[in-house]
Order: C-alpha cells, then sequence, then structure tokens
C-alpha cells in the first residue's frame, strides 16, 4: 500500500508552511534574554545580558522551582537551547546517573510541551541529521512520554536511543554539548528544507 497524503487538516501544505514559519519567525533574534522575567543577570544588571547556553544562572532561572530544585548544571545549556527555540517548552530534565556499580543507570533526557507534531519532526530529523554527520556519539530521538498523573497534557522527551550496547555517561553527556551547541541552527535549517519541500 502506498502511503497517502492527507490533503485537509494538520497536514495541509499550507498550514505546514504556516507552522514552518512559526519556526523561522520564532527563532529570530529578540532583545529578550531566553530565561524571560526570570532572568537574574538582567535583574542585576538591568538592561538585557548576553544570553547564552554558557551563563551560570541558567539551573535557577529555568526552574519553576530553582530554591529546591534548580537545574542540573550537565543538562541546563540544553534545556537553555529548547527553550531558545521557543516552539518547546521544557518542564522536567536529567543529566544523566551511574548506579552504584558505575554503570549507567538514569540516561540524560529533557521533557517538553509542544503544540505542533510539525515542530517534532523538525527537531527529530535535526537530531538525525547530527547523527548521520557523525557529530554525536549515539543517535538522540523524540518519544511520547507522560509527567504527573494528574498533567492531561502531552509531554515529550528528548533522549538518547540505546540499544544493548550502551555507551558511557560520558560519552553521552558529551552528546548533549554538541545537541546544545548545533541545536538552533541545524533545527532553522531543517525547518527551511521542510518549508521549500511544501511550496
Amino acid at each position: 500500500m502506498r502511503i497517502g497524503r492527507r490533503h485537509t487538516g494538520p497536514l495541509d501544505p499550507q498550514d505546514l508552511r504556516s507552522e514552518l514559519h512559526e519556526i523561522l519567525q520564532d527563532c529570530g533574534p529578540t532583545g529578550q534574554p531566553v530565561c524571560g522575567p526570570t532572568c537574574l543577570r538582567r535583574s542585576a544588571q538591568g538592561g538585557t545580558p548576553d544570553c547564552s547556553r554558557h551563563c551560570p544562572d541558567i539551573p535557577r532561572a529555568l526552574s519553576s522551582d530553582p530554591a529546591n530544585f534548580p537545574l542540573e548544571t550537565r543538562i541546563a545549556p540544553l534545556v537553555f537551547e529548547l527553550k531558545r527555540l521557543k516552539v518547546f517548552e521544557p518542564c522536567w530534565s536529567c543529566e544523566g546517573h551511574n548506579g552504584t556499580d558505575g554503570q549507567l543507570w538514569k540516561i540524560p533526557r529533557v521533557w517538553f510541551y509542544c503544540q505542533s507534531v510539525v515542530y517534532l519532526r523538525v527537531l527529530a530529523d535535526s537530531l538525525k541529521r547530527l547523527y548521520l554527520e557523525k557529530k554525536l556519539a549515539t543517535p538522540w530521538h523524540v518519544v511520547i512520554t507522560f509527567s504527573d498523573q494528574d498533567n492531561v497534557d502531552t509531554t515529550f522527551s528528548l533522549e538518547p536511543s540505546l540499544d544493548q550496547n550502551r555507551p558511557n555517561l560520558t560519552t553521552i553527556q558529551r552528546d548533549i554539548d554538541t545537541i546544545a551547541e548545533h541545536l538552533h541552527d541545524i533545527v532553522i535549517a531543517e525547518a527551511d528544507r521542510l518549508s521549500a519541500v511544501t511550496r
């Protein structure tokens, strides 16, 4: 059976162009810090600071409970870059941890909300491209997940796709740095490419 194209609904070419334009539009430069009104440097300096994933205040500024649950420093730059794209809303993260036996116990991941499956496709395609370009040690993917039992909103997880030959935590965490470094530009490029296909 051949894959049929939908001609109406959310995958209509006009809707696709509109949603992809949202990424391209939203990812442009703004005068607002990514952390928004919670930006600690902005309040201290009074103006718009030099906003980047290297800011040491990100773990507290991007947390909903900075006093008790700041972001873990190893995953904070990736959370920042995902939020910087403006079409993803990070809501939970983990930098990954080894167990008492020294083996990988918890994988690094960022959970987020997203309003459109088109954005998810662009993100997944971007991760695949980074892996195919041999910039990542292991493939990363986007999966549907869940948050609290009383939260009916669907959440998604950006995480490594691990098979039986699991790399060590240090190797996976190097991927975090690589994704954070390239995410903004490669998502823009993928959205632009997909937008051209729908014309």
